[in-house]
């Protein structure tokens, strides 16, 4: 080719083809159908957990959690039983987008979760949903930012979420999803005129947030008989989407030499039942409570913030960003740790979707199983009791597997990881661990997200969305086994680079051309890929209190 091909990826958070496909049946879809008749597509297999800050982790690295770092959200403070909220700069490993940087390439990213602080990268990144703000740190350059506002006068990283105690919310709900997707393609058609880069990637996530409060086993069940609700806020979300495919699809065709990439960091479906994992383990006699707590001043004040996110108007809950400004980390630690007896607990729920933790002797500050026999007995009778849980309405067994750290994960950073990782059937029931605020039985209805009349009834799921479409790409071809972890190596050599020898993804062949494969030898690097010295940025009080307001709104605390 005479001229050296380009890549732009789309990233649609949390999207599924169990959506997409009796969409783009009837019609509502036809950007995505263009990738179906003219490209390649398949499902993409997620992290397990398949959760937002690994998952798109591996994608930027191309290297499991092991190496990265990244498992969850939030994580405990090293010997402590404090927690702190994750962002970029714990990661570890280097992105596809300074990888590049280094070769010389032109790069930039906007709104992908998981880049604040941006990186120095040769171009420009935006930061996704761990930015605390929407100012200038969250951008790089940095003065891009002062352009961005004058032009388009905001960027938006988290304006649609919904809010308060009446129905009605949806409609601003979904005016919030409008505005948003919108600035999100004019930002991004502006920088791609205004960049030239060979990687050029946008990322959508309201698809997502929707899926939280809007997949139900009715809505599940409407799209598999294929009469999907097109009017549904669910499938608005994708149309939506499908129309800031045209505008950015029509910049790739003009180009002529763009290989446009979709993909999702997870599927989405709907929850099947809420399990309380500390509750079982309080039942089972792994875990205990104080038999006294003290938590009446922070009750008092979670039901300030509840009281006020519930029934003050929309606008004037911006006070909400400050109003817990000095006290935030503490009072997440105090919810999840202050009410446990750790004389007498052998192991613990932490973190979203199932996972657990050893109170272990001299890693836990007050830790009471010995490393050895006792821990490798705990942990093999936790495995086994817990693969035999039972959905208690149907009696099937849910659990398709429990995973020690090192089964899944490799690398300097394993350790990190949680000592056992249940991995649910489906990925259909939703695993509540705030310790003293579990009460009952093990397994319980839907939770309400935050301070909304919302349910959650969506959650994510292992497979995602992959397609791809362009010069050098296949047409009408469905490609099977593609990984999260694979997608960083395949741009890499579609660009014509050299690939790291250490990533553990791998080039994704099926895509490609014969032609292009025939002409283009897959490179792999010696050794590992350098690592741009990091200093990690801890939120300060007031940015840790936006970031829990927004990981509240989406129901992941």
């Amino acid at each position: 080719m005479e001229k050296k091909l380009k890549v732009m990826v789309v990233g649609i958070d949390g999207a599924t083809f169990d959506v997409i496909k009796p969409l783009v049946e009837k019609g509502f879809l036809p950007n995505f159908k263009r990738f179906f008749d003219e490209g390649v597509h398949g499902p993409l297999r997620s992290t397990i957990h398949p959760i937002t800050p690994q998952a798109w982790s591996t994608f930027m690295t191309g290297r499991n959690a092991g190496k990265h770092g990244v498992y969850d959200f939030i994580k405990r403070r090293p010997h402590t039983y404090e927690i702190e909220f994750i962002n970029a700069s714990q990661r570890s490993g280097e992105s596809i987008f300074m990888h590049l940087s280094r070769k010389g390439r032109k790069v930039g990213s906007i709104a992908v979760p998981f880049t604040f602080p941006p990186e120095p990268v040769n171009g420009f990144m935006l930061s996704g949903m761990d930015a605390p703000a929407e100012d200038e740190r969250s951008v790089h350059p940095p003065a891009l930012y002062q352009d961005l506002k004058r032009r388009f006068g905001n960027y938006y990283i988290h304006l649609a979420s919904p809010i308060g105690r009446k129905r009605v919310e949806e409609d601003g709900f979904w005016r919030d999803i409008q505005a948003e997707d919108k600035n999100r393609t004019d930002i991004s058609l502006y920088l791609w005129n205004s960049y030239g880069c060979d990687l050029f990637m946008t990322a959508y996530t309201n698809t997502d947030r929707v899926q939280h409060q809007f997949f139900t086993e009715e809505a599940e069940d409407s799209f598999k008989a294929g009469h999907p609700d097109h009017e549904s806020l669910l499938s608005r979300s994708y149309i939506n989407v499908d129309k800031q495919l045209e505008r950015l699809l029509e910049c790739a065709d003009k180009d002529g030499n763009t290989v446009v990439i979709l993909m999702s960091d997870h599927g989405s479906g709907p929850i099947k039942r809420f399990f309380y994992l500390n509750r079982w383990l309080e039942e089972k006699g792994y875990f205990t409570y104080l038999e006294k707590t003290g938590g009446a001043v922070f009750n008092l004040l979670e039901q300030s913030r509840y009281m006020a996110k519930r029934f003050l108007p929309r606008k004037a809950k911006s006070f909400l960003k400050t109003f817990f400004s000095g006290v935030k980390d503490k009072m997440e630690s105090y919810r999840f740790f202050s009410d446990i007896d750790w004389s007498k607990t052998k192991a613990y729920g932490f973190g979203m979707y199932g996972n657990i933790f050893i109170n272990l002797k001299g890693r836990e500050p007050a830790g009471i199983v010995e490393p050895g026999a006792e821990y490798d007995e705990l942990c093999s009778r936790l495995i086994e009791e817990i693969e035999m849980l039972r959905d208690p309405v149907t009696s099937e067994l849910i659990v398709e597997k429990v995973y020690r750290k090192e089964d899944l994960y490799d690398g300097p950073r394993a350790e990190d990881a949680p000592d056992l990782v249940i991995c649910w059937k489906d990925y259909s029931f939703y695993t509540s661990n705030t310790p003293g605020r579990e009460k009952g039985q093990f397994f319980g209805d839907f939770q309400k997200i935050d301070a909304t009349d919302y349910l959650h009834v969506g959650t994510h799921r292992l497979d995602g969305i992959f397609m791809a479409m362009g010069p050098v790409i296949r047409k009408n071809k469905r490609v099977d086994g593609a990984k999260i972890a694979d997608i960083a190596p395949t741009i890499i050599y579609a660009l014509g680079e050299e690939v790291p020898g250490d990533l553990d993804g791998s080039v994704v062949t099926a895509i490609f051309e014969p032609s292009f494969l025939e002409a283009n030898t897959i490179n792999i690097g010696k050794g590992s890929a350098p690592e741009r010295p990091k200093e990690q940025t801890d939120y300060s009080d007031e940015e840790s209190a936006r970031v829990e307001e927004r990981l509240k709104g989406l129901g992941y605390l």
